[in-house]
């Protein structure tokens, strides 16, 4: 006779087990080179003060265009010694540009997490504990942009193509990869390709690595269409904000740039050309010896040896792997013994935090660079301007959390709110001492 007694019997005496630990499925680390240019950047505390129409901002940035003095042949014999010209000096302006990171921390959750008899973690200390933690790695985001605020842009839209359904986008991945997003959740808003904001309040729903495909819905309503930008959320309202250098928060690439006209930070590159950064255009090739050379005798032409020193590179791990590889090719092993262990052909310093050397330049890598793209300059040259240093904020009583309150009662809500904020704004003393390599081939895999 069979027996029936089934372990399901014993189900309601069992205890669950729980790892007691998070596993973290996104990143939870500056790079090496965000901390290096954090420390290198001069800091400036600057007010609010703008003058006019706000063309002229609370930083001004004094640049020598030209020495001075009329270099010229004359004669000894009562000759014209000429009249003489006096330095030209010029300005560049900015002032600050704020951005929070905002969390909110329902009732329920800041409770049932209260202690470690009910969860792993406690919710509210853990997001207020993490909170200074991910506003600096949405600065590092930052930090590799060219002002716009764009994080990502598609080369397809698959889907109904109409929100609140959600969308797929195929993003492009030499300039600005699906890295940089920080995970599912994530909120974003959409610009078109002519970088009119057309979407506001999407939420990042999957991220397909495969097909570097990523999904994004519960959004306003909008049209879709492949050449959407993924970008930071805030910078202004729909159809009536474009996105140009300076509605995001000035980046890296504001300044290494190929522009050669218009203006920089209220400069013109047309009185002042030194703005413009020397170029080299890998066209479609691999960082190589060359490519390198150019970009080093450019930049020794434009300025003096001195120039050079303090210049490091920073690049995605694309290029320090085409550039391994390119060494690679033209090694030749020679080995004195017949049996040997297997040579690892790759170079050592592969690692996130290793730099790698090239011409004489320390090249750091960071996740979120351009994968097509190195970037040479000396960040001293840099600086960052603020108007309080990143912090939690805060009442004039010192209040740090908040109730928040019911849309259409304007009672208060059952969960509470806090904030973190920053309001720097990245300069640069001289663009034009620094090098932009671009148009480099991304090797397969990377």
């Amino acid at each position: 006779m069979a027996i029936g007694q089934f372990s399901s019997q014993t189900v309601a005496m069992q205890l669950e087990q729980v790892r007691p630990k998070l596993s973290e499925f996104l990143v939870r680390s500056e790079s090496k080179f965000s901390q290096l240019f954090k420390k290198a950047s001069e800091k400036h505390r600057v007010s609010a003060w703008t003058a006019g129409s706000g063309a002229v901002q609370a930083w001004r940035i004094p640049v020598l265009l030209n020495v001075g003095g009329d270099y010229q042949a004359f004669s000894l014999d009562g000759g014209d010694l000429g009249t003489g010209s006096l330095m030209k000096t010029v300005y560049m302006t900015l002032g600050y540009y704020a951005t929070d990171i905002a969390f909110n921390v329902p009732a329920l959750a800041a409770f049932a997490t209260k202690t470690n008899q009910q969860a792993i973690e406690n919710a509210m200390a853990w997001s207020v504990g993490n909170a200074i933690k991910e506003t600096a790695l949405y600065n590092e985001i930052a930090l590799f942009q060219d002002g716009t605020g764009i994080l990502a842009s598609s080369t397809a839209v698959s889907g109904s193509g109409t929100n609140p359904s959600p969308i797929t986008y195929t993003l492009e991945t030499a300039n600005f990869t699906y890295i940089r997003l920080r995970g599912n959740n994530q909120l974003l808003d959409v610009a078109n390709s002519s970088n009119v904001i057309v979407s506001t309040g999407q939420r990042l729903t999957n991220i397909n690595f495969a097909a570097n495909q990523v999904t994004v819905a519960g959004g306003t309503t909008y049209s879709a269409a492949s050449g959407d930008q993924l970008i930071f959320p805030g910078q202004g309202p729909v159809t009536s904000t474009t996105l140009s250098s300076g509605t995001f928060r000035y980046g890296l690439y504001t300044y290494q740039t190929t522009n050669t006209s218009g203006s920089l930070l209220g400069l013109s590159y047309a009185s002042a050309y030194e703005l413009a950064c020397n170029q080299v255009n890998g066209g479609g090739g691999y960082y190589t010896p060359s490519v390198l050379l150019s970009g080093k005798s450019q930049l020794i032409q434009r300025r003096d040896d001195m120039a050079w020193t303090g210049i490091i590179g920073v690049t995605h791990m694309a290029q320090r792997a085409a550039w391994y590889l390119e060494s690679v090719t033209i090694a030749n092993w020679l080995r004195n013994e017949q049996k040997q262990a297997a040579l690892d052909l790759v170079p050592t310093g592969t690692t996130y935090g290793d730099t790698f050397e090239a011409g004489d330049v320390t090249h750091y890598v960071s996740r979120y660079a351009s994968k097509s793209r190195v970037d040479w300059f000396n960040p001293k040259n840099f600086g960052v301007v603020m108007l309080d240093d990143i912090n939690f904020f805060q009442s004039p009583e010192g209040q740090r959390i908040f109730v928040g309150r019911v849309a259409a009662t304007g009672n208060p809500a059952a969960g509470f709110q806090f904030y973190v904020h920053t309001t720097n704004n990245v300069y640069s003393v001289d663009p034009g001492c620094s090098v932009v390599i671009y148009g480099l081939a991304v090797p397969a895999g990377q």
